[in-house]
């Protein structure tokens, strides 16, 4: 399984998603009727002298949310949440399942959400996040 699989995986266990709006990849619609997980630049990995890997994997995180009225506040209210979910995660040692011989060590936010376009009634938020994780040599 791929790292960003892993990732959306774990993303629908976050209790507050919308039950009838999807977790999709790279993919987000015109409509508040979807997330999307989505790549980002950055990947950094780090070797040991015995060849084990610890791997900073960015990713964003974000949808189509209704801006009109008070709902921009809400939506903001909503990536605030999230953040704080994903920090909670880390503390309980509940984090994304990767493939064999890789053990995810912590997820978070990086920042707040932001609005990264607008249209009359919608804005796109994303919050940029990071997984990290550890590949072990193996004997």
């Amino acid at each position: 399984m791929s790292d960003i699989k892993a990732i959306q995986d774990f993303l629908l266990s976050y209790q507050s998603l919308e039950d009838d709006r999807p977790v999709w990849v790279e993919m987000l619609g015109e409509e508040p009727l979807s997330y999307t997980v989505f790549l980002v630049p950055g990947k950094q990995v780090e070797e040991d002298i015995i060849g084990n890997k610890t791997v900073s994997y960015p990713f964003g995180f974000g949808a189509v949310e209704v801006i009109a009225d008070n709902s921009a506040l809400l939506a903001a209210e909503f990536y605030e949440e999230f953040a704080d979910w994903l920090g909670e995660q880390t503390e309980l040692g509940n984090l994304p399942v990767l493939d064999t011989g890789k053990e995810a060590i912590s997820i978070e936010a990086l920042d707040t959400a932001t609005i990264i376009e607008r249209a009359e009634k919608t804005g796109v938020f994303q919050i940029l996040c990071k997984l990290i994780y550890e590949v072990r040599e193996e004997d």
